[in-house]
């Protein structure tokens, strides 16, 4: 299904503010870019702690390697309990890697904090955190993809979100190729009671028509871009050894403006 619904007014990437936050929850511009969020020192320990960190991968054609746990991996045939469960040994693999470099979780959330005039702090379930901060490293492409808890989590307390936006810092970028694309085409699908849309490996009508942003991941900078509009990142070619290594989350704006953040 098409959706023409463009929103935009401005597909530039512009800093990170308050009222950039709240256009970019509402789907206003195309993204936040904060340039030089770590060093070339941290960017090197943390990208070297994230290889030796507990990879695991998924199980997709493409490698994409992983150090945490994504929520959507509980959407279908596990529990909201056993999700819950498995947040402390996820946060133990991440802090580790943390604890040999440096902590850009932490760091995103405080420049959330100084710029946000509401609460920024972790999405809970019943009081108790969700996992965020998921390290990735591929040098693979990510297929064409919707991340939008409302249809993908609906009987979660991220369902209750009326925004929603993601982060990621770049320790390491690639030689070439690796891009994201977000086309400007906020995903409406049709739902049937009972049932989670396919939101990945999306048909590329979805997007047909749509204007486009793309951007480079480059060292040092955390890109932040509105989920809820498909997006994909093309293959690329890694340094020898190298990879793009990342850490990321979601950011959801909750109905009483706090912010909230979970992988």
């Amino acid at each position: 299904m098409k959706i023409s619904n463009a929103t935009w007014t401005s597909a530039e990437e512009h800093p990170l503010t308050a009222e950039n936050l709240r256009l970019l929850l509402d789907n206003r511009i195309a993204a936040i870019r904060i340039k030089g969020f770590a060093s070339p020192d941290e960017c090197h320990r943390f990208a070297a702690a994230a290889k030796q960190g507990n990879m695991q991968y998924y199980n997709v054609a493409d490698r994409i390697g992983y150090i945490g746990l994504a929520q959507f991996q509980y959407r279908w045939n596990r529990s909201k309990e056993e999700f819950l469960a498995d947040v402390p040994k996820a946060r133990a693999d991440v802090e580790q890697v943390f604890a040999n470099s440096f902590d850009p979780l932490a760091r995103v959330m405080q420049r959330l904090q100084a710029a946000w005039p509401y609460e920024v702090d972790f999405a809970r379930e019943d009081g108790q955190p969700y996992f965020a901060g998921i390290i990735r490293s591929t040098s693979d492409k990510i297929d064409l993809h919707v991340d939008w808890a409302p249809v993908n989590s609906p009987d979660y307390a991220i369902g209750a979100i009326d925004g929603q936006l993601g982060w990621n810092f770049f320790a390491e970028e690639l030689q070439s190729g690796g891009h994201t694309t977000v086309h400007n085409s906020p995903w409406d699908p049709a739902v049937t009671p009972g049932e989670i849309p396919k939101s990945y490996g999306l048909e590329r009508s979805l997007v047909e028509g749509a204007p486009s942003f793309k951007y480079r991941p480059t060292a040092g900078d955390v890109v932040i871009f509105n989920t809820r509009n498909p997006h994909e990142i093309a293959p690329g070619t890694a340094a020898p050894g190298g990879s793009r290594v990342s850490i990321g989350s979601f950011i959801g704006r909750m109905p009483d403006k706090r912010l909230v953040l979970w992988a």
